[in-house]
Parts: C-alpha cells; sequence; structure tokens
C-alpha cells in the first residue's frame, strides 16, 4: 500500500476506484470496463465512441524513485505487448473500434524517463500496423491528478471526507538518539508530580520511559498489520498535535492536569472516528506512546 494525494491505494483498490471514475467521467463515449478474466488484454477499459483505452497501475509499496520508474516502464512494456499477442480477442471486444490513445493511470510519475520510455513504445506499436489500432495511436502517462475531482466526488459519495492533497501521512520516529529525551522527561515529570513523594516521580517516570522507547516498534507493528488503520491513526494525530502546543500555552493550571486533559481529548478523537473502529484498549496504547512522544520532543510543554 501507498499513500497518495487521495488517501492510501494499493493495486486493488486503485484499480476498483479508476473504475468507477472511468465509468462516470467516460460514460456518455461508451466506456466498457475489460475484466481481467479469462485473460489480460493489455487494457482495463475502453471506450467505443472516442477509441481511448486505459490501463491502470499502483505499486503496492512506495519503492525508491528509481525502483519505482523500472517497475513502471516494466508494466507499460509487457502490456502494451499484449495488445498484439492478444489481437484477435481484441478485435472481438472491440469490434469496429480503433484505439488512438492508450492511458496508463498511475498515482505517481516516478521519473521524467517515463515520459521517453512512453514515447519510445509509442512508436514500436505504431510500427506494428495492426488492424485493432488507429494509424495515430498515442501512449499517454496520468498521474492521479488527472483524477483527483473524480475520485473526491466517489469519497464523498461513500461517506468519506474529501482529500485536498494532504493524506502523506506518517508518524514520526523518534528513537533515533533519547539524550534530550531523557532530560526534557525527567523534568516534565517531576512537574505533573510536584506534589508527590520521590517513588511516584519515579514510578511515573519510568512508566512515560517505556512508552516513549517502546513507540516505533508499536506503531512498525500497526503498519505491518494494518497499513489503512496506520495512515487513518496518522492523519488523525498529525492533525491533533496541531492543538497540542497551543493548549500548553493557553491552558492554566496543574501540569498533570494539562496532560489528562490531552489524553482524553485525543482517546475522544480516536474513539469517535467512524473510520477507525478500534476499541478502547488500543486506543489506550496509542494514547500512552504518543503522549510520551509529545512530552519528549516538547510538542507538549509547561508554561508557568
Amino acid at each position: 500500500m501507498i499513500i497518495t494525494p487521495a488517501g492510501p491505494f494499493n493495486g486493488t483498490t486503485w484499480e476498483a476506484t479508476l473504475q468507477l471514475v472511468l465509468k462516470s467521467k467516460f460514460g456518455a463515449d461508451g466506456y466498457q470496463h475489460v475484466p481481467a478474466t479469462p485473460g489480460d488484454f493489455g487494457i482495463e477499459g475502453f471506450t467505443k465512441h472516442t477509441g481511448l483505452a486505459f490501463q491502470c497501475y499502483c505499486p503496492d509499496a512506495p519503492y525508491e524513485r528509481n525502483v519505482l520508474k523500472q517497475k513502471q516502464q516494466d508494466k507499460i512494456t509487457r502490456d502494451l505487448k499484449k495488445l498484439k499477442d492478444n489481437q484477435a480477442s481484441l478485435q472481438g471486444i472491440l469490434g469496429a473500434t480503433k484505439i488512438k490513445d492508450w492511458y496508463f493511470i498511475t498515482p505517481a510519475i516516478a521519473h521524467n524517463a517515463l515520459l521517453t520510455h512512453a514515447q519510445k513504445k509509442q512508436d514500436e506499436v505504431r510500427a506494428w500496423a495492426l488492424p485493432h489500432l488507429d494509424v495515430n495511436f498515442t501512449v499517454l502517462i496520468h498521474d492521479i491528478d488527472f483524477y483527483i475531482k473524480e475520485i473526491n466526488q466517489h469519497r464523498i459519495s461513500a461517506g468519506v471526507p474529501i482529500s485536498i492533497g494532504q493524506d502523506d501521512q506518517t508518524i514520526p520516529r523518534v528513537n533515533e538518539s533519547t539524550t534530550s529525551y531523557d532530560e526534557n522527561l525527567e523534568r516534565k515529570t517531576e512537574l505533573r508530580m510536584s506534589d508527590k513523594g520521590e517513588r511516584a516521580v519515579a514510578a511515573l517516570l519510568n512508566k512515560t520511559k517505556n512508552a516513549f522507547l517502546d513507540h516505533d516498534s508499536f506503531f512498525q507493528t500497526l503498519y505491518s498489520t494494518s497499513p489503512q488503520t496506520y495512515f487513518q491513526i496518522a492523519k488523525t494525530l498529525n492533525g491533533f498535535e496541531e492543538n497540542v502546543e497551543e493548549w500548553s500555552l493557553t491552558t492554566s493550571g496543574h501540569p498533570d492536569k494539562l496532560v489528562e486533559m490531552i489524553k482524553d481529548r485525543l482517546s475522544d478523537r480516536l474513539m469517535g472516528d467512524k473510520r477507525l473502529l478500534i476499541d478502547g484498549t488500543l486506543t489506550d496504547d496509542i494514547v500512552r506512546r504518543t503522549v510520551a512522544r509529545w512530552l519528549a520532543v516538547c510538542q507538549l510543554d509547561f508554561y508557568s
């Protein structure tokens, strides 16, 4: 799964979403979905009246740019070759329609070399002079921006909030160096427990440190287990975090009251998110580690 300006996608969800988009965007042009059964013919849909053909590709992992470029190039090469290898089957599907433009739709263009590759393959395909392809057959590369309006329309129809390109969410890693973090936690724990004895201070400091040190591994496990849940939680935490520093500056009273208020508000936000559907136990795990991180890295501080 990868993150795009319209949220997280993998190959399956990308194709399913684009099918909805293409049916609404090109329905008047006679759009026809071409299921990949019993064979994959190098197109996932086409328009009978205008000769447009579409093929979707979404990587299932966030590859490094050059790796992604190679995978995209290989996908284009394989799928265009299918236009020749499956000539008879395609003619049966297309009828009198000739493919004029072949669109490769992918979330992002990894490198401008992809456009060079598309031009090269376009020239090769034209040289085949296939009867079901237009003499001016053209290969076009489209990224998600060409379809973001329609994708958001379908999100609204499905009851999902629209995206304006801010869904590239991750939870910051914090375990690279903990020296300054230890000092922050010690200072803030003493302030939180100013009316308690040394044993209470030491006990809370130990719990907070353990939660902080477990932060990265906990969220990595969550990502491995359920990427969709991870990304939605990351979006919620990153948005909520914008308020934490302001509350630190504006809220009066004992430091521990501020911490408890933030914990309660974050728990309510997570539990109230209908796209998450997480229980109280997981919510407590998230809140404990997240608040420990905020205390350590100073999003959450105390001002007299």
